[in-house]
């Protein structure tokens, strides 16, 4: 019984997310986290009561036994590693995000950001240092330069929202759209220095 209700709230929550990146073991800096679900939101689910009201309950409570989930402690990342959910491509050279913050799943932790919250502009120099998740599995990047990161984005931004491939081609193999969610590090200029793509299933 307790199994059939996690199916069920694990259906239940990935319905109700979009844009976030689930932990893994590839990601040993942030205490196993990896990617994430591609096309998931990150709203935390509150426990509701059987009225329909929200409760009391932890906003994690993934199977509804008012404990909370089972995902342990929230991952933490390294001091200049911040984990972003690209919200849109003002052109190559730079984005909006808004912070993806860690949220207790039936998939482990998952990053997102959740649909309102705050975004910040980043500035995508040429230089940039970035990586792409390749879609045949977790711990697989490719390095790719400036142009393509930036054709990336776009297209992967434009796959989330349903955009006409006629006017944005889908992105294509070896690579994948896993929600738009980054983890990046900055320059001393504040300009992104670092781009890595976080692979999710």
């Amino acid at each position: 019984m307790t199994s059939t209700r996690r199916v069920l709230s694990a259906i239940a929550l990935l319905a109700a997310l979009s844009g976030v990146a689930a932990c893994g073991p590839e990601d040993p800096t942030a205490e196993g986290v990896t990617g994430g679900s591609g096309s998931s939101a990150s709203a935390s689910p509150s426990k509701t009561s059987d009225s329909g009201e929200a409760g009391d309950g932890p906003a994690d409570d993934v199977d509804g036994d008012g404990k909370g989930g089972d995902c342990g402690k929230p991952p933490t990342l390294p001091a200049g590693v911040l984990k972003v959910k690209v919200e849109l491509m003002r052109d190559s050279g730079g984005f909006e995000a808004a912070e993806a913050k860690p949220h207790c799943t039936p998939n482990d932790w998952i990053y997102g950001a959740d649909k309102g919250d705050p975004t910040k502009h980043y500035v995508l120099p040429e230089n940039v240092k970035a990586s792409l998740a390749l879609a045949a599995g977790p711990g697989q990047w490719k390095q790719v330069d400036h142009e393509q990161l930036a054709l990336h984005v776009d297209r992967c931004l434009a796959e989330e929202i349903g955009a006409p491939t006629d006017d944005y081609p889908k992105v294509e193999a070896p690579y994948g759209c896993f929600g738009n969610v980054y983890e990046i590090t900055l320059n001393a200029k504040g300009e992104v220095d670092t781009m890595k793509e976080i692979w999710s299933v």
